[in-house]
C-alpha cells in the first residue's frame, strides 16, 4: 500500500492552484481531508490494541465514521440551500473508572462538516458526556451526569425531535442528578432534578426565541408484578425560564401527572401504555399505547404518543413508561401528537437495518393552520469484518409550516460511507436500578424465559 505524505500533498495543492486545475476549487478542502484519513487511522489504530481490552483508563468507544452525499433544501436563515456534504466523525474519545461501587466516565466526539459549494458553512461540531454513578449500599444508588452538544444541524444530531430547526449554531448543556431506593426486591423509589440550558441561533425577528433555562424534579415509584407485568407512577414539575422575555415569552411551570403499565407476553412481544395530566397555565392530558414485536433477530414497534413537547422527545418505543427526560423540555404549553413506526435489528449475521418514521401534529399557527411534520430515517450497515462495516442512509423532514424560517421544509439526505471500529465499546454501567450483584428483580421470576434474547435498548 504507498502512502503520500503532508508535504507531497501540499505540494499537490499548490501546483494544481497555479494551474487551475479543479483540486484548487471547492473540494480541495474535502479532498485534503479523505487524504489525511489514511493516516489519522493507521495512528489511532496503532495506539489502540494494548488498550482495547482495558475497562479503566482511555477508550476509543466508537467507530470513525465517514460518510458523503447529497442534502437537498436544508433550511439556512430565510432560504434553503442544496449541497454535497462530507461528514467525518472521529472515534468517541473516553476515560472511565470503576470499582465496585463507583463508576465514572467521561466522553468526547468531535464532527466535521465539509460542504463542496458553500464552504462557508463547513462546521465543526462537539458532544462531550459525563456519567458518575455510586452505591452507596445494596438498596440506595447515587447517579449523576452531564451532556453537552453544539451542533451546526440541531435536525439531524437530536434525532426524533419534531421541532425542525434551520441551520445555526444550537448548544445545549444538560446536568441532572439522581437517587434510587430499592425499597424490596420488586420496588423502586427514585428522585431525580434536571437542568439544562439552551441557546440556539435563530435569524432576524426570532433570534433568541429558544435561549431559555428549564429545570425539573421527579419522583418515580416503579413495581415490577411478575415477569408479565410493571407499573410505574410518576410526578414533576417543569419550569422554563426563558433568558429574553421580550421574545421567548415569561418564565412558566407545569405540573404534569404520569402512570405506565408495561405488559410482556413473551420475551418477544411486549405492549405499553401510560397517561397522564398536565395542569398549568392551561390543563391538557398525555398518553402513549405502543407494541414491540422481535421478528428473528429484528425488532418492529409502532404506536401513538401524545406528549409535551421535547427536543429529544418524551417517551419513545423502547423505553419504559414514566420516564420524563424534562432536562429537553421546550415549553410547557406545546403538546405533540406522534404516530410513529420503527424497526431496528440484524436482518442477517451481517446486515443491519434501523429505520423510523414519524407523522406528529405540532398544534396550530396564530392563524389557526394545522402544524405537521414528518420525519422518515432508514439506515442499513453491512458488517465486512469485526474492524469494518459500510452504510448507506436516507433521512427525510418535512413541515408545512416552519415557525422559525418562515418556509415549509422538505429536505432530503442521501449518504453512504464506511465505519472504522478501533477498539472494542466500553461495557455500560449499572444503573440504579440494579442490585449489587447485577441480576434484576424478575430474575427469579425469569426462569422460563432462559435462553432467550433480552430486549435489546433502541439506539438514539
Amino acid at each position: 500500500m504507498r502512502f503520500v505524505s503532508s508535504a507531497s500533498i501540499e505540494a499537490r495543492e499548490r501546483e494544481w492552484h497555479s494551474q487551475g486545475l479543479p483540486g484548487s476549487g471547492p473540494h480541495s478542502q474535502m479532498r485534503k481531508a479523505l487524504l489525511i484519513l489514511p493516516g489519522v487511522v493507521l495512528g489511532l489504530n496503532s495506539a489502540v490494541p494494548a488498550r482495547a481490552q482495558r475497562t479503566d483508563g482511555f477508550q476509543l468507544t466508537s467507530p470513525l465514521s465517514l460518510s458523503a452525499g447529497y442534502d437537498e433544501n436544508f433550511a439556512v436563515g430565510s432560504q434553503t440551500l442544496s449541497d454535497t456534504v462530507t461528514l467525518l466523525t472521529l472515534p468517541t474519545l473516553s476515560w472511565t473508572r470503576n470499582t465496585h461501587r463507583t463508576n465514572f466516565s467521561i466522553d468526547y466526539q468531535p464532527e466535521f462538516e465539509l460542504f463542496s459549494q458553500h464552504q462557508d458553512l463547513n462546521a465543526w461540531d462537539h458532544s462531550a458526556t459525563l456519567r458518575f454513578t455510586q452505591r452507596i449500599n445494596g438498596r440506595l444508588t447515587l447517579e449523576a451526569g452531564d451532556s453537552f452538544l453544539s451542533t451546526m444541524d440541531p435536525s439531524r444530531q437530536l434525532v426524533d425531535s419534531l421541532l425542525l430547526l434551520p441551520r445555526g449554531r444550537f448548544q445545549q448543556n444538560v446536568f441532572y442528578t439522581g437517587l434510587g431506593y430499592r425499597l424490596d426486591r420488586r420496588t423502586t423509589l427514585s428522585v431525580r432534578f434536571d437542568t439544562a440550558i439552551v441557546t440556539m441561533a435563530l435569524p432576524g425577528p426570532f433570534a433568541g426565541k429558544l435561549d431559555q433555562m428549564s429545570g425539573a424534579g421527579t419522583v418515580t415509584l416503579e413495581r415490577t408484578v411478575n415477569r408479565h407485568h410493571a407499573l410505574s407512577g410518576s410526578y414533576s414539575y417543569l419550569i422554563v425560564r426563558p433568558f429574553n422575555a421580550g421574545t421567548a415569552g415569561i418564565t412558566s411551570g407545569v405540573h404534569n401527572f404520569n402512570l405506565g403499565y408495561t405488559y410482556t407476553i413473551n420475551p418477544g412481544l411486549i405492549f405499553r401504555f401510560s397517561g397522564g395530566a398536565i395542569r398549568g397555565q392551561q390543563s391538557n392530558f398525555t398518553g402513549a399505547a405502543t407494541v414491540e414485536k422481535r421478528l428473528g433477530g429484528l425488532w418492529v414497534a409502532g404506536g401513538f404518543e401524545r406528549y409535551l413537547s421535547f427536543f429529544g422527545g418524551l417517551a419513545p418505543n423502547g423505553a419504559a413508561p414514566g420516564v420524563i427526560p424534562f432536562a429537553n423540555g421546550l415549553a410547557p404549553s406545546d403538546v405533540y401528537q406522534v404516530a410513529s413506526l420503527r424497526a431496528w435489528g440484524q436482518l442477517t449475521r451481517k446486515l443491519r437495518l434501523e429505520g423510523s418514521a414519524l407523522r406528529a401534529l405540532n398544534g396550530v399557527t396564530p392563524q389557526d393552520r394545522a402544524i405537521k411534520s414528518v420525519i422518515g430515517q432508514l439506515r442499513l450497515d453491512y458488517k465486512l469484518n469485526e474492524r469494518l462495516s459500510f452504510f448507506t442512509s436516507v433521512a427525510i423532514y418535512s413541515e408545512n409550516v416552519n415557525e422559525f424560517s418562515q418556509l415549509p421544509l422538505s429536505r432530503r439526505c442521501y449518504f453512504g460511507g464506511l465505519e472504522i471500529a478501533l477498539s472494542r465499546p466500553r461495557e455500560p454501567a449499572h444503573s440504579a436500578h440494579e442490585p449489587e450483584g447485577g441480576t434484576t428483580d424478575s430474575a427469579t421470576d425469569s426462569v422460563e424465559f432462559q435462553g432467550d434474547e433480552s430486549h435489546p435498548q433502541e439506539e438514539r
